[in-house]
Formats: structure tokens, sequence, C-alpha cells
């Protein structure tokens, strides 16, 4: 009778700890989803940075807008920091939501861009890009133009290969996903975890 009872307590606690940990790899997959994205590159636009058939993963969480619930407490929209210049984003393509594409914001809110002989300038300044190794078109030239409320200017670091804010406009902070994290090599691409989509 005692060893039964001994074994009874030994397998009321075995069950107890599997689902524990069933339970905390539960939380921990569940973290993993809504705060990280994989994504497989399609094309050149961030070549030779992000090059076709990478793997990349956004990251979502520092890019994380408030509750209204908060908004007499937090001064900006964002919990944490939001979109700056040079960084790399994920997002929605304005014209179909579901495209991907990942660019590199050139221009924020209130600032001033301009094309000129292939140069990037912003606020009538000539912006250093140490990320392009690709030579920009001498002859692409665009006009002053001052970016919107909550809106963004992206372009490719291969500018002569990018789809890109020149060909059609501004982004949303709508349509940002998340921020570039790391990228890794397409043979584990298809993660258990996370699901591949398709980023121009």
């Amino acid at each position: 009778m005692m060893s039964m009872k001994i074994l009874s307590h030994s397998t009321k606690s075995l069950i107890r700890e599997s689902i524990e940990t069933i339970l905390l790899i539960s939380l921990i997959i569940s973290v993993f989803h809504i705060s990280l994205q994989n994504f497989q590159v399609e094309g050149s636009s961030m070549d030779p940075n992000i090059k076709e058939g990478n793997c990349v993963v956004a990251e979502k969480v520092t890019y994380w807008k408030k509750p209204e619930l908060f908004s007499n407490y937090l001064h900006d929209n964002y919990i944490f920091d939001q979109p700056n210049r040079g960084e790399v984003v994920i997002f929605k393509f304005p014209n179909d939501p579901t495209r991907f594409f990942v660019k590199r914001i050139i221009a924020i809110e209130g600032d001033s861009v301009e094309i000129k002989y292939g140069n990037v300038y912003v606020n009538n300044i000539k912006i250093d890009e140490p990320y392009l190794t690709h030579l920009n078109s001498e002859s692409e030239y665009l006009s002053p133009a001052i970016i919107g409320e909550n809106q963004y200017y992206v372009l490719g670091d291969n500018r002569t290969g990018s789809n890109d804010s020149r060909n059609w406009g501004t982004i949303s902070d709508e349509h940002i996903i998340g921020k570039y994290f790391f990228k890794y090599g397409s043979n584990i691409c298809n993660s258990f975890l996370t699901s591949s989509k398709g980023l121009r």
C-alpha cells in the first residue's frame, strides 16, 4: 500500500512537471510569434547587405504603438521607440498589403528630401550612406518634398534595382511591421516556429 501511494505521488509530480513544461514552451512560442516574424528575400533591392534568398527576421516590439488608454502618460505614439532615419524596416506595400518589402528609412515626418545627381539630401544636407556599394544614377533627380505626418521615405540600398519611395511615395507608420533584426541562411528559413513570407 505504501509503495502504491509513493508511486501515485511520483506520477502526479511527473504529470504536473510535464504540464508546466508544455505551458512554458507554449508561452515561449507565443511570445516568439508576437515579437518576431520571419521572411525570405525575393529580389536584390537591398543587395549586398541583404541578398536575394536570405531570410530576415523582423523585430516587432520596438515599434509597438501605445494603447489609447495610456495616451495621457506617453508623449509620443510609441511605447519604446519610433522608426528612425537609417533603420531598415519591413513593411506592407501601400498599394498591395499582401506584399512585403524591406527598405531603409531615409527621411521621417517633417523632413525635406531631395535627390540631385543621384545623391540624397535630407533637410538640405547630403547624407552619408556607407552602406551603398552600387553607384547611384547621376541623372536621377527628385524635387524637394516634405514628408507628411506619420510618413516615412524609404529606399533600397541597391538604388538601381529597387522599387521604393521614388516610385510610389512614402509609407505610413501603419504599414510598418517591424525593424530588421538579423538575417540567416535560406536552408533554415522554413522554421516550424515561423512562416516564411516573400520579401521584396
